[in-house]
């Protein structure tokens, strides 16, 4: 069996590493070489616990690739021929599906048109309706220059939305990417890790569901409003109990925390974009480093 994974660009390694951790991959490799994209292969795979990994966004179940010979109306042409002869088990069990087109390189045409014939031809051979909205299945059908890679979403939502966040961080990074912070922090047994701009509390959290109790996870952030934010995520996150959550200025950390009580810092400063003052940010870093 073969996936396509998705997840941030750059953190593919982490990607391959937490899949070698949980199961007997029998290949892992760049999609296309594009970034953000990861191809494993199994030979035997438990589909659900894929969605139980924390590097990545969605899932996509591989049906096949081919080539067309035109980027022009043509390729158009060819994508309808072509998809309309492969076989695909799950469009006979579904009454709705719906076609969801990426498409990268220079073409006359559009994702859209792409979405059109693929779904006209998956129309023509299942005579199945199509449902945007309330659809049983979602056809990936993308386009890299002349390849075109044919897959099913297994995914509905993000998996990123680990659980109903009860606060919203104007500057929140999303969960995979926290994972692969601290995976880089190469976390042990009984350290104590440190979130100092915890903000919405992702970075914390993420750790907790992770370590699961095997470190001391450490939050604190100036704005009390951020914090009472956090604490109400990871309350919902269920690991409030993982997490000392403190108001405190990342500037004093030796004040608040006492001197040589932490073993790692992982965390995302506000760097002036979403949130904070450029002028103000490299005086606060030069403080806190």
């Amino acid at each position: 069996m073969k996936f396509l994974l998705t997840t941030n660009p750059g953190i593919e390694d982490i990607v391959e590493k937490e899949l070698r951790e949980n199961f007997k991959v029998e290949k892992v490799e760049k999609f296309f070489g594009l970034q953000g994209k990861v191809f494993v292969s199994f030979r035997k795979v438990s589909v659900k616990k894929l969605f139980e990994l924390h590097s990545i966004y969605h899932i996509i179940k591989y049906i096949t690739h081919f080539e067309i010979s035109s980027t022009t109306q043509k390729g158009l042409e060819e994508i309808y021929k072509k998809l309309k002869r492969i076989e695909i088990e799950e469009m006979e069990k579904v009454k709705t599906f719906r076609v969801t087109s990426q498409r990268i390189g220079e073409h006359s045409f559009t994702s859209i048109l792409v979405q059109k014939y693929a779904g006209q031809a998956l129309v023509d051979k299942y005579k199945k309706k199509v449902d945007l909205k309330n659809f049983d299945l979602n056809v990936i059908v993308d386009v890299i220059g002349k390849k075109v890679f044919v897959g099913l979403q297994l995914t509905k939502g993000s998996l990123h939305k680990r659980f109903e966040r009860k606060f919203d961080h104007p500057a929140a990074i999303k969960a995979p990417l926290a994972y692969a912070m601290l995976r880089l922090a190469n976390l042990r047994k009984k350290e104590v890790l440190l979130d100092p701009f915890c903000g919405g509390g992702t970075i914390p959290i993420e750790a907790a569901l992770v370590w699961d109790g095997k470190i001391k996870i450490l939050a604190s952030d100036w704005n009390e409003r951020f914090l009472e934010g956090a604490k109400l995520n990871a309350r919902a996150a269920r690991v409030e109990k993982f997490i000392e959550f403190k108001v405190g200025d990342a500037r004093k950390l030796e004040k608040i925390y006492g001197k040589n009580s932490i073993h790692k810092i992982v965390t995302n400063p506000p760097y002036g974009i979403r949130i904070g003052d450029r002028r103000k940010v490299k005086e606060l870093y030069r403080s806190f480093l």
